[in-house]
């Protein structure tokens, strides 16, 4: 008897094979496009601004469920978010929504992002709140530390690493991996 398995295959191991070819293409094709931009001293320093952004990421994920089954693995993420800055500093307050590439699991994080430095290169902090409400549903903090390159007014590649924490249907951690591409538009000044 012949088995026929491409009808049977599961889906998401071949999608995460897929996420280091994903991130190797931003990581060629963002800095390319940035260089065409022109840096500015101070990008948006003086200005208001509201921010669309796009990113990929990979997370690892250790959860504990109420019937005491666990589960652990990787996933690749796709961010889609807008920012707005607050304060006098550049400070950002963000929400993204994030799509998994293991499956049909859409999260919502929102937060502050606070900027640290004036040149180009900037470091930063995220505090925050996830929110999973398909996939348990799991609400917790989040934080993350990262580093902003701005190439103009208008243009910035981003990095970092986070990790949050998710109560309700068990216990869940997770530790990610993100990268994206900001797209800033100046809306009035300070």
């Amino acid at each position: 008897m012949v088995h026929d398995r491409s009808a049977t295959a599961p889906k998401g191991p071949r999608l995460t094979r897929r996420i280091p070819g994903l991130i190797s293409t931003c990581a060629v094709i963002l800095p390319g496009a940035a260089s065409a931009a022109e840096y500015v001293d101070t990008p948006y320093a003086d200005r208001r601004a509201f921010s669309l952004i796009l990113g990929p990421g990979a997370s690892y994920t250790e959860s504990i469920e109420r019937s005491e089954s666990a589960v652990a693995g990787g996933d690749g993420h796709l961010d889609l978010g807008a920012s707005r800055t607050v304060g006098y500093d550049g400070d950002e307050v963000f929400v993204l929504i994030r799509g998994s590439l293991r499956g049909p699991e859409l999260s919502v994080a929102g937060g502050y992002r606070s900027f640290f430095g004036d040149g180009a290169w900037q470091t930063f902090y995220d505090l925050g709140l996830l929110i999973r409400p398909f996939s348990g549903p799991w609400v917790g903090p989040r934080i993350a530390l990262g580093a902003r390159h701005t190439f103009s007014d208008r243009l910035a590649v981003f990095g970092g690493l986070g990790l949050s924490l998710g109560f309700g249907a068990g216990l869940r951690g997770d530790a990610e991996a993100f990268t994206g591409v900001q797209w800033i538009f100046p809306v009035g000044s300070k």
